[in-house]
């Protein structure tokens, strides 16, 4: 797109001669010495202050200088001259863009169509205003326009691709991104594409196109992130070592080799962690205005308390807070849920939509147009609940949706955003000594930092093992926790399990054939026969708490823990063993066990959480008593006190509000 915008702002504006200082001018410019057409340019417009085509190309240079505010002053001057310039206008519009002013940039490039007629460049820089915007339909009926004058249009092709990927439509997008293809090759469309094929659970086609996208531009911005991720979606860990550290080496040189949200799940540390985090922060949001704090109204009683999500509906975030919703004290807090998820609503969309004081479906609104809503409603705390997560929407809080902004919950790390004050966290998560890697300040809440439902499903009884393809008098090891959180140090140790403990399986969920293909090809190589491991299908919650009653022990990942996973777990009376790392991903679990007064299932190193779950497996009566302290705190512990949790969280919320983090 940036070689389309440069050839259009070449192209002049119709009508305007150029004479001999303008030729000259124009002539440096060609010749790539800009400053010194600038200086030229600058001398005819002190002369002839009316000189469009000066005026056009002063914009146009500063624009190339990104001295963006410089270009937009210089274009506007130029339609002050003469407002029927479409060129001009467009040229305006490219510059809005880059300030992220893009209701301002549509606008522009609106009124460039209405007075020169359609035309494709025009079309394809709204569809990305269109998008940015949130207006995904509206921005793929722009590029077919776009397409429909050039049909060899690379960037309409692939900014359709693109807009039709955020809104879900991953085959369509499919499409599209096999139609910019075929008219230029290119490391943006092979990453979307690959992006595409993942989250439609394609993923070994997904890395294949991730490759390609790799001989084409092998710095591509976030793609050895991708790369990574994917191989270990599959367990494909015969370059692992060397992957992660190819990774880690370069965010620490400052390049943007990975989503942060990648870092999570593989060896990395805190500094590692807040350096990517920062350095998607400024790729995404330095464009964005930095807006001082709206004051909160002295004589304001209650405390307005603004949720932020894409996911209030059948999903992990919604598993665990929609108790939290319910059993906030109304007296002193009033609670409005924005809702940019824009899917179908399910039960507990309308559990949540019930529980709050008002529900908002912000989904097709812009970002700028979010946080100016939050301030209109009197927000006094925005919490995120989605942190880095792919479909966070952080834009909103770049545009200051309240006084005081915290992220809580949904991502197990640092965003590295300025504008966001506050991480909510415990002591066991967030170790004082380790928030100078963390961009937020602290607020922590005392117990666990991880709210939970009192209202999950009942555990009804499981049905029998064999139903489950569990061998009968075998021990069962499992863990359910995504197959990303895999790595190559912790399967050993599951393995070394399997050899040490006779009549044991491990039963994991099945999250690809290439998945389970890899999986027992490295346990045939570790001595352990293929059909020690078994796959469960994914099922309906009833059944998926259920089924865990036909688990003996399960076995947690090293970095990134299981969260849900773990509570889910626990909740269905199944003892679980964790390892406490470094990082907040790795002490999740840690947290939970605490807060359910189950501490000796901690561990901390590799050496001893393979003792530890040895001698479970192995020792009868000392994994019985731990099932029945289980039985007993899942009803009196602080974990599944979700109104306890409740007052811990406001409480925190006064803390922030008043400036200091709670503790």
């Amino acid at each position: 797109m940036a070689a389309d915008v440069r050839q259009k702002r070449r192209s002049g504006c119709g009508g305007v001669g150029m004479d001999a200082k303008l030729a000259e001018a124009f002539a440096t410019f060609e010749a790539g010495q800009t400053a010194q057409a600038e200086a030229l340019y600058r001398d005819i417009a002190r002369r002839r202050p009316n000189d469009i085509e000066a005026l056009r190309m002063l914009g146009v240079l500063c624009s190339l200088a990104q001295r963006h505010e410089e270009a937009l002053a210089q274009f506007d001057r130029a339609l002050r001259v003469n407002r029927s310039q479409p060129g001009i206008l467009y040229n305006r519009g490219i510059s809005l863009l880059a300030l992220a002013r893009d209701a301002e940039a549509l606008e522009s490039f609106d009124r460039a169509l209405k007075i020169g007629g359609p035309h494709a460049d025009a079309y394809l820089s709204r569809a990305v205003a269109l998008r940015r915007l949130q207006r995904q339909n509206e921005a793929v009926a722009s590029c077919d326009l776009a397409i429909k004058l050039n049909p060899f249009g690379f960037g309409a092709h692939l900014n359709k691709a693109n807009a039709l990927a955020d809104l879900g439509r991953f085959e369509e997008a499919l499409v599209s991104y096999s139609e910019s293809l075929r008219v230029k090759p290119s490391a943006d469309a092979w990453m979307g594409r690959g992006v595409a094929l993942k989250r439609l659970g394609r993923f070994e086609e997904a890395l294949a196109a991730l490759i390609k996208a790799r001989e084409i531009q092998p710095l591509h911005p976030y793609l050895q992130g991708e790369i990574l991720h994917l191989t270990m979606r599959i367990a494909d860990w015969r370059k692992f070592e060397r992957d992660c550290e190819l990774v880690l080496r370069n965010v620490e040189q400052g390049l943007r080799a990975a989503h942060p949200g990648y870092l999570l799940s593989i060896p990395s540390t805190l500094k590692q962690q807040q350096m990517a985090a920062e350095q998607l922060a400024r790729d995404k949001f330095a464009a964005a205005p930095v807006l001082p704090r709206p004051p909160r109204p002295a004589t304001k009683k209650n405390i307005t308390v603004g949720y932020f999500s894409s996911d209030f509906r059948s999903h992990a975030v919604s598993y665990l807070t929609a108790g939290l919703f319910e059993q906030h004290d109304k007296s002193e807090f009033t609670t409005i849920a924005f809702s940019y998820g824009g899917r179908p609503e399910d039960d507990y969309t309308r559990r949540i939509a019930a529980a709050v004081d008002r529900f908002v479906d912000v989904s097709t609104m812009s970002d700028p147009d979010v946080a100016a809503l939050s301030r209109s409603l009197g927000i006094d705390i925005a919490i995120d609940l989605a942190g880095l997560t792919f479909d966070a929407r952080l834009g909103i809080f770049a545009h200051r949706a309240a006084p005081v902004q915290a992220t809580y919950l949904g991502y197990l790390g640092t965003t590295g955003c300025a504008f966001i004050d506050f991480v909510i966290a415990d002591e066991v998560v967030l170790p004082r000594e380790d928030t100078q890697f963390f961009t937020e300040r602290p607020a922590y809440v005392s117990v666990s930092y991880q709210v939970n439902d009192s209202r999950r499903p009942a555990v009804q009884a499981p049905r029998n093992q064999a139903d489950y393809g569990l061998p009968d008098q075998s021990f069962v090891f499992c863990c359910f926790n995504a197959g990303y959180k895999f790595t190559p140090d912790v399967f050993a140790i599951w393995m070394r399990l399997l050899r040490r403990v006779d009549h044991s399986v491990l039963w994991l969920l099945a999250d690809s054939d290439a998945f389970t293909r890899n999986l027992r090809r490295f346990a045939e190589e570790s001595g352990v026969a293929p059909d020690r491991l078994i796959f469960a299908k994914r099922v309906g919650l009833d059944e998926y708490f259920a089924r865990q009653r036909c688990a003996d022990l399960a076995l947690d990942t090293f970095y990134y823990n299981g969260g849900v996973t773990t509570s889910d777990a626990l909740w269905a009376g199944l003892p679980v063993v964790t390892r406490a790392g470094a990082t907040f991903s790795a002490r999740v679990a840690a947290s939970l066990l605490q807060a359910i007064d189950l501490p000796d299932l901690v561990t901390h190193s590799s050496s001893e959480y393979e003792e530890l779950a040895f001698r479970l497996a192995t020792v009868p009566e000392l994994l019985s008593t731990i099932r029945r302290r289980l039985d007993r705190n899942r009803t009196s512990a602080s974990l599944f006190d979700t109104a306890a949790c409740a007052r811990r969280l406001e409480a925190a919320y006064r803390g922030m509000l008043g400036g200091q983090p709670a503790s």
